[in-house]
């Protein structure tokens, strides 16, 4: 990857409908440029998509959960595999540290979290479960990711 490939991306994160002319006029490249190596990033793997970017509050959500999580280790997979099945879970994904898994959850209130951590508490091979709860600033957004 080189400056260009890197502006792309940039511009990208910022707002995922900009289009490849303007992207093109800012870098002041030829637009086919930005085509073939936004193609080859997405070959590549480094672009694997675009979303949009919901605020939680704005939809009835009135906060955010983390979940840390420890499983039974030959059961790790598994659990991640039935906790990315919870609606409210946004993500979730093995660490390495003091627990196994980590999951991010959206909750629109205090018996909506109490349901939210019964499900995961339930999860076969679930052991432990250690619970952060925020309720400002809740944005998850592409921009914050450093390259």
């Amino acid at each position: 990857m080189d400056e260009i490939d890197l502006a792309i991306i940039e511009h990208l994160k910022k707002d995922a409908r900009t289009s490849f002319r303007e992207i093109a006029r800012k870098l002041k490249v030829s637009p086919d440029t930005i085509v073939n190596r936004f193609r080859m990033l997405q070959k590549k793997g480094i672009i694997q998509g675009s979303t949009v970017v919901i605020n939680p509050e704005k939809i009835g959500y009135k906060g955010m959960v983390v979940l840390m999580i420890d499983a039974e280790p030959e059961y790790s997979t598994q659990v991640l595999n039935k906790l990315i099945e919870i609606r409210d879970i946004i993500l979730a994904t093995k660490i390495m540290g003091d627990c196994d898994l980590m999951v991010i959850g959206v909750v629109r209130d205090f018996e909506h979290l109490h349901d939210l951590i019964t499900k995961v508490a339930t999860t076969p091979h679930v052991k432990d479960i250690q619970v952060s709860f925020w309720v400002r600033n809740m944005k998850i957004c592409p921009e914050y990711f450093i390259i």
